[in-house]
């Protein structure tokens, strides 16, 4: 087991050896900031042994000082280092929560053993499991009529860490509505203040089998009507839970727990990025927010690309090209879900779509990508793009893999707008450049994706038909499923807590599709 102390004494022997060398040049430390687009404080702090920083820094500044790759390397090595702390720590928690066998089952992909709940339980789900399908395992754990407690294990992902959502389930009739009955005493104020995501399901038989449908707890103790003993509840059709309202409860879910559990922290780590905003190169390595989630690492640095792209684009004349990096349903939900995103999608649709050009938006989701996802998470990344689509942006898509390094992008023909924050090395790196090679290696890639777009059509509707295609994602059950959604709006079934989320992304998305012939 890798000691913390190793760990610290490692940083601070990186940062002893950058000073001897900035020395050894002649250099101070506001020399070295103005060179490789940083900023004074972050060298002190690298020096010091306080932060770390990102890989494009430590490159440059091997270059800078002629370390012949000597720097590179000890940062490198600090890396592994820090890389088998963490897998070291995750398992020892893994283990103290769920036990051994948790962890040996995680490690042989085998199914995990159920969790201790009130009642009944689901089975823990894999991570990268389907919420849709531990859902439909609910129905075989009790007897139809009968009421049942369970507790979810949400499945976790590469930046979601799994969240508990608490399911009480009551018998229900389809007569023509989806109506409830749940016993006065159970209708109590832990509906209205839950600290756990509850929901309150009615389980009925349909023609197609057994069905759940269900709201989020505050909402259904705002919707329950008193008659005798019993307390009776009406349930929108539309909340049945199935692939796509899995998916958004398992985003928001997911989402909700990070951004609640770091709120103060997020607010102090925005805070003191700040200093950054004023340069038009930079690189944060996830060192200056080692304390927070990563979900709340993905929101820090969606944030800050968003606003660097919107400082450094007010000037432009043409219509530029954006290429993104989201590849998965996870990757893709912040679009969704995130605030701020919508707001930065809205106003750039409105500055650069024209009645004479529109925007492109090109992503490349390679097949690998789809293969490792699950159902509900391949309707995210739709719903994602047809959330562009509905503000006019016309989306490309390739699958050639070759492309997933490219770095999120805002392309003219004279200039690149550089925004990177998923799959980054720190939590963003953001750059303007004009270099002929760089250009002509964005516009080459920018031009294949177009020419060999996988949803080329002249329609957005026949765009998406041919994404829903590509994602084996049944487009005419898809569509109908969102024109129910968009009418209700989906905060019904999965409310957001945190104040940074919200779903009129997603409800957005979902009336667009509904709306498309």
């Amino acid at each position: 087991m890798i000691d913390p102390q190793q760990l610290q004494d490692a940083k601070h022997a990186l940062g002893r050896r950058f000073r001897e060398l900035r020395k050894g040049r002649g250099l101070l430390q506001r020399d070295v900031a103005q060179r490789v687009c940083s900023t004074r404080s972050t060298v002190a702090n690298v020096e010091a042994g306080r932060q770390v920083v990102d890989r494009v820094f430590w490159q440059q500044c091997d270059t800078l000082f002629d370390a012949d790759g000597g720097l590179l390397g000890g940062y490198d090595a600090y890396r592994r280092l820090q890389q088998r702390y963490q897998s070291e720590r995750a398992e020892a928690a893994l283990r103290a929560r769920w036990g051994s066998a948790a962890v040996r089952a995680l490690e042989s992909n085998e199914a995990s053993p159920a969790l201790p709940v009130h009642r009944r339980s689901a089975p823990i789900a894999h991570p990268g499991g389907d919420l849709a399908s531990t859902i439909a395992s609910m129905l075989g754990q009790a007897a139809h009529g009968a009421r049942a407690d369970h507790t979810l294990a949400v499945p976790g992902g590469r930046y979601f860490p799994s969240a508990p959502v608490a399911v009480e389930m009551y018998p229900a009739v389809d007569d023509g509505r989806i109506v409830a009955t749940i016993p006065r005493a159970d209708a109590g104020r832990q509906w209205r203040w839950p600290l756990q995501r509850r929901l309150v399901a009615g389980r009925v038989s349909t023609a197609k089998g057994e069905g759940v449908f269900a709201l989020d707890s505050r909402q259904a103790s705002q919707r329950m009507v008193g008659i005798g003993d019993d307390v009776r509840l009406l349930i929108p059709r539309a909340y049945q839970l199935d692939e796509i309202t899995a998916a958004v409860l398992w985003a928001v879910a997911n989402l909700d727990q990070s951004l609640l559990l770091d709120d103060a922290r997020l607010d102090a780590s925005r805070a003191a990025t700040a200093e950054y905003s004023r340069l038009t190169r930079s690189a944060v390595s996830g060192d200056i927010v080692q304390n927070l989630e990563d979900v709340s690492r993905l929101w820090l640095g969606s944030a800050f690309c968003a606003d660097h792209i919107n400082r450094q684009s007010a000037d432009l004349t043409e219509v530029p090209t954006f290429w993104t990096r989201e590849q998965t349903g996870e990757e893709a939900s912040t679009w969704l879900l995130f605030g701020h995103k919508l707001r930065y999608l809205a106003a750039t649709a409105a500055r650069f779509n024209s009645s004479s050009q529109q925007a492109t938006r090109l992503f490349c989701v390679p097949r690998a990508a789809v293969d490792a996802t699950t159902q509900s998470e391949r309707v995210l990344l739709l719903l994602a793009v047809a959330l562009m689509e509905s503000f006019g942006i016309d989306v490309a898509v390739t699958d050639e893999p070759e492309y997933s390094a490219l770095p999120g992008l805002v392309l003219t023909r004279q200039r690149a707008i550089v925004a990177t924050w998923i799959r980054a090395d720190g939590v963003w790196h953001v750059d303007v450049t004009g270099q002929r090679a760089a250009l002509a290696e964005y516009h080459d890639a920018v031009g294949h994706a177009r020419a060999h777009s996988l949803v080329a059509a002249d329609t957005a509707g026949s765009r998406l038909h041919a994404l829903a295609d590509y994602l084996d994602l049944d487009w005419t059950n898809l569509r109908n499923r969102c024109a129910e959604l968009g009418d209700y709006g989906l905060a019904g079934i999965a409310e957001p807590r945190s104040r940074l989320l919200s779903l009129d992304g997603a409800d957005r998305a979902c009336r667009f599709v509904g709306s498309l012939p």
